[in-house]
C-alpha cells in the first residue's frame, strides 16, 4: 500500500508546486498543438480548464484564435484570399466587399459561428480591465509590441465578424447588393425616428426605400426588443472598435497591411457627417454593455436609428 501511495503523493505534490505561469505556459503549448492539428474545441477546452489569464497577452491571443478556429477562421487564408478583395475606393464599395468575404455568408441570427467570433473578440476586447475597450488601454496593459499584435488580430477578426453582420442583416446577394439576398428585408431596421426616415425618403439607403423594410431579427416588436437592441449594438460596436484600432495603431511599417490603412482613410471620411450631426458619442462607444445601457434611453434609441440610417443604410447599397 505504501509503495503505491508514495509515487501518487510525489506526483500530487509536484503538480501542486507548479506556479501559475508554468501551468499557463504548458496549457498554451498544449492548445497550440491542438490548433496545429485543427482540433479547435480541444484547444478551447484546454485553455478554459484553467482560470482566464487576463494579464497574459499570449494566452488571450491563443484563446481568441481557438474560438475563431472553431468558427472556421484561418488567418493565413484571410490575408491571402479575403484581404485582396476588400475595396476601399468608397464606403459603399468597402461595406459591399466586406459583406461577401469567404466567411461572411450567414443564414441565421446568432449562429454558432457568429457566436464563436463574438467570444473571440470579447476575449481580447475585455482583456485590459479598462472601463471600455480601446487600443490605447491595451497598450497600457500589455505594452506596445504585444498590444500591437492583439490589435491586428482584433482588426482581422472584427472585419470578418462585420462581414457576417452585413451579410445577414443587410440581406445581401452574392455580389453584396443589400436587400437582394434570400430574405424579405430591404433595410436593417424599421425606422421610427424622423431624421432616419428623412434619410430613407431621400433615397440615400439604396434598396432601403421604406421604413417598414427592416430585418425581422432586428424587429422592435416588444417580444424581440431587448434582443434587437443587443444585435444593433453589436453592429455599432464592431464598427467602432475597428475605427479605434485603426486610429491608434501604426500599420505603416507592414506593406501587407496597407489595405487597412486605406480602410481607415475611407471610414473616417465617411463617418464625418454622422459626427457633425451630433452622433459622435455613439461612434465612440466601444463597449457592448455601455451601448445596450444607452439604448434604454428613448433619445439614444432614436439617435441609434439615425446613425444606422447614415452608417449602414447609406453605406451598404
Amino acid at each position: 500500500m505504501r509503495l503505491i501511495l508514495l509515487p501518487f503523493l510525489l506526483i500530487l505534490f509536484a503538480a501542486c508546486g507548479k506556479g501559475i505561469e508554468q501551468e499557463t505556459q504548458e496549457t498554451i503549448d498544449v492548445a497550440l498543438t491542438y490548433l496545429t492539428d485543427g482540433k479547435c474545441t480541444e484547444a478551447i477546452d484546454a485553455l478554459e480548464a484553467i482560470d482566464r489569464q487576463n494579464t497574459n497577452g499570449v494566452y488571450l491571443q491563443v484563446l481568441a484564435s481557438a474560438y475563431a478556429c472553431r468558427a472556421g477562421y484561418n488567418e493565413l487564408d484571410f490575408i491571402a484570399i479575403d484581404v485582396p478583395t476588400i475595396n476601399t475606393t468608397s464606403a459603399s464599395l468597402l461595406f459591399k466587399s466586406i459583406s461577401i468575404l469567404s466567411l461572411s455568408d450567414e443564414t441565421e441570427a446568432d449562429s454558432a459561428e457568429y457566436a464563436d467570433f463574438r467570444t473571440a473578440l470579447n476575449v481580447l476586447l475585455n482583456s485590459n480591465g479598462a472601463p471600455k475597450p480601446s487600443q490605447v488601454a491595451r497598450t497600457v496593459a500589455f505594452g506596445v509590441r504585444r498590444s500591437g499584435d492583439m490589435g491586428v488580430q482584433l482588426l482581422f477578426l472584427s472585419v470578418v465578424e462585420l462581414g457576417k453582420f452585413l451579410n445577414y442583416y443587410g440581406n445581401v446577394n452574392s455580389v453584396g447588393a443589400k436587400g437582394m439576398g434570400g430574405g424579405a428585408s430591404t433595410c436593417f431596421i424599421n425606422y421610427t425616428d424622423p431624421r432616419a426616415q428623412a434619410v430613407i425618403a431621400g433615397n440615400f439607403g439604396g434598396a432601403c426605400v421604406s421604413n417598414t423594410g427592416g430585418h425581422a431579427d432586428l424587429s422592435f416588436a416588444a417580444a424581440n426588443l431587448a434582443i434587437a437592441k443587443r444585435r444593433i449594438c453589436e453592429g455599432l460596436v464592431l464598427f467602432n472598435n475597428i475605427v479605434d484600432i485603426l486610429d491608434n495603431i501604426d500599420l505603416s511599417t507592414n506593406p501587407s497591411l496597407s489595405t487597412f490603412t486605406r480602410i481607415s482613410t475611407t471610414i473616417n471620411a465617411y463617418k464625418a457627417p454622422a459626427v457633425a450631426a451630433g452622433l459622435g458619442p455613439l461612434l465612440e462607444t466601444t463597449s457592448q454593455s455601455d451601448c445596450e445601457t444607452a439604448m434604454v434611453d428613448p433619445t439614444q434609441f432614436n439617435n441609434m436609428q439615425y446613425l444606422y440610417s447614415l452608417l449602414y443604410e447609406s453605406g451598404l447599397q
